[in-house]
């Protein structure tokens, strides 16, 4: 004779669930209310932000209203342009972001590829040198740099902005990392085909690297153009 044994089923209160859990099984109606209203908590700011540029008064009793004030104008748009230059502000900024990513694909590329794929003495001391650069916070850099500037007359130049950061201890050490991780054998061949390094370099190992470039990319061009933007 066979007895068969009903697991024992334990009910968990609900106030001891979890609150992700008690959502999920909310209904759909209360979730999407929840939903809206952090939604529009979320994007007040904006809507406050929208509504207040076009009111002529932006200070006093109604500066906490999400509605703008009547009559609506355009005079808040119209000072901020001429408050500056902009266009030659914005230039700048795509001058030094896009100029400063050229000059640093080029120094972390070569560099990446010496450490990864070439033996010579001091190789992983001078690797250490490059990732310590990472510890160092660039304020504590200022002044050598502003010295280093000055030396060569470059103070107050855009060119002399740039300078400082035509290398990246990051972007070598991602770089390295991407083409160690590529075949040797696929170097060698290129090598016996008679390619010279930069020939091996630029149409072998970089065009199979292009997600660390594409990576490297858009932390540079992210932090240079947020960092001048509009300057």
């Amino acid at each position: 004779m066979s007895a068969e044994i009903s697991p024992l089923l334990v009910r968990t209160p609900a106030a001891a669930r979890p609150l992700w859990l008690r959502l999920r099984r909310s209904s759909p109606f209360t979730l999407t209310v929840l939903m809206c209203c952090m939604a529009l908590l979320w994007v007040s700011p904006f809507i406050w932000m929208l509504a207040t540029s076009f009111s002529a008064t932006t200070f006093g009793d109604d500066m906490a209203s999400l509605l703008p004030r009547l009559p609506l104008t355009l005079d808040n748009f119209r000072d901020a342009w001429q408050s500056a230059d902009w266009l030659s502000l914005y230039a700048n900024t795509l001058i030094f972001t896009f100029g400063t990513f050229c000059v640093q694909l080029l120094t972390i590329t070569t560099a990446g590829y010496v450490f990864a794929c070439h033996e010579f003495r001091g190789k992983q001391t001078l690797f250490l040198l490059f990732l310590v650069q990472l510890m160092i916070m660039p304020v504590v850099m200022m002044v050598p740099n502003m010295l280093t500037l000055k030396t060569f007359g470059l103070l107050n130049t855009l060119t002399g902005v740039m300078m400082p950061y035509f290398t990246s201890a990051f972007g070598v050490f991602l770089m390295r990392q991407a083409f160690l991780a590529i075949p040797k054998e696929l170097e060698e061949a290129a090598l016996m085909e008679g390619c010279r390094w930069w020939q091996v370099l630029f149409r072998v190992l970089l065009p199979m690297s292009w997600p660390s470039v594409l990576a490297f990319a858009t932390v540079s061009i992210t932090y240079h153009g947020t960092s001048t933007c509009g300057r």
